[in-house]
């Protein structure tokens, strides 16, 4: 076994927002051959994404994956992965997998315990319960915004030290052949999963007015689904006779293109943890619009990398989209503000380096 010190990173299987963290440090803890990382998934009933399972396989990353339930057994199977590995450092990524993650990193004195706390949850009372307990043990609680460590402060998840590290994208992907701004069309795209937390109906509403407005071009649903949740936004399009201007792409393999005919990209939305999506959005060049909720304002500064209307307000965002859709150099230097902010303030070697920092430090003799 190496030299190095031995990270576990466990997150669930699911393929969210915080999987894709997860298997991003991992991988970059290959690249900086810093640590020496293991990553554990949680099964669960849909398979782990197609691209995920081809960045696992093409970086060589040591995997192992753990029952979803009932939780006695993923607790001991992540036991009997701990006493293998013999971590230094164990990091558990999002609600619920800190908990059962924390929970078996404490029963085998794992030295560094991580709850990296990924989005504004909601926690009934056990589990906040359970998770407050757990907390005065815990060596370091990473948020990944400022919104998300406003949301857990106060329900008393915070343990003895508290970490804002913003997650992030390689910009690089995302940037590379951007089309001049003026040269794309008028199609709006919004890449996000179907769920309660998104809010796809008020961007659909949205078109419906700039359709009655002349505007020409289509909008674009991306993203995995939640079925009773795309039915809905489905339904509605029908409802307001925008069948024949929206398009549900699902899932796509590779995003970047599709940004590059956009001029605006959206995430209507509830609330967020930090939404990598936005920051895509800012690398391929497109304007930013997002809601103005937790997660989202630590990225955007409205006029200035891009722009926020209120929550589930349509006709907030039309005035937005119309100005950002007929251009002109206001608009294009919002637009450069943004790609550069995608580089230079989340990029996935800033996100990598941060937690290494933090794992360094936290390793560091005398500091516990």
């Amino acid at each position: 076994m190496s030299a190095k010190a031995r990270v576990i990173h466990f997150v669930t299987g699911g393929g969210s927002g915080a999987t894709r963290v997860a298997l991003e440090l991992a991988c970059g803890h290959l690249r900086t051959g810093n640590y020496e990382p293991l990553l554990v998934l949680r099964r669960k009933r849909v398979p782990l994404p197609a691209p995920m399972q081809a960045q696992i396989a093409a970086a060589g990353l040591r995997t192992a994956w753990v029952d979803e339930g009932p939780k006695w057994t993923t607790r001991r199977q992540l036991a009997a992965l701990i006493a293998e590995f013999k971590p230094q450092v164990l990091a558990a990524h999002g609600n619920s997998e800190h908990l059962w993650g924390r929970q078996a990193a404490f029963a085998a004195n794992v030295p560094v315990v991580l709850h990296v706390e990924q989005n504004c949850e909601r926690y009934l009372f056990w589990r906040r319960w359970s998770a407050q307990r757990l907390a005065a043990q815990t060596t370091a609680t990473v948020c990944v915004s400022q919104g998300v460590a406003d949301h857990v402060r106060p329900l008393g998840l915070v343990g003895p030290r508290l970490e804002i590290i913003h997650n992030g994208v390689d910009p690089a992907h995302y940037s590379a052949g951007t089309p001049a701004f003026a040269s794309r069309s008028q199609d709006i795209i919004m890449f996000a999963r179907f769920a309660r937390q998104k809010d796809q109906p008020t961007l659909i509403r949205a078109a419906g007015r700039l359709v009655a407005q002349g505007w020409t071009g289509r909008l674009l649903l991306g993203g995995w689904n939640k079925e009773s949740h795309r039915r809905a936004s489905e339904k509605l399009v029908r409802r307001l006779g925008l069948a024949g201007r929206v398009d549900f792409l699902g899932q796509v393999a590779d995003v970047a293109p599709i940004y590059h005919r956009c001029r605006a990209a959206v995430l209507s939305t509830h609330y967020e943890g930090l939404p990598l999506v936005l920051i895509e959005y800012m690398a391929a060049g497109c304007a930013a619009i997002g809601s103005e909720a937790p997660g989202v304002t630590d990225i955007i500064q409205p006029g200035v990398n891009g722009w926020l209307f209120p929550s589930g307000d349509a006709a907030a965002l039309v005035a937005i989209l119309t100005g950002v859709l007929a251009g002109g150099p206001a608009i294009e230097a919002v637009v450069a503000r943004g790609e550069a902010d995608a580089s230079a303030r989340f990029s996935l070697a800033r996100m990598i380096s941060r937690y290494e920092a933090l794992f360094a430090e936290l390793l560091a003799p005398g500091a516990g």
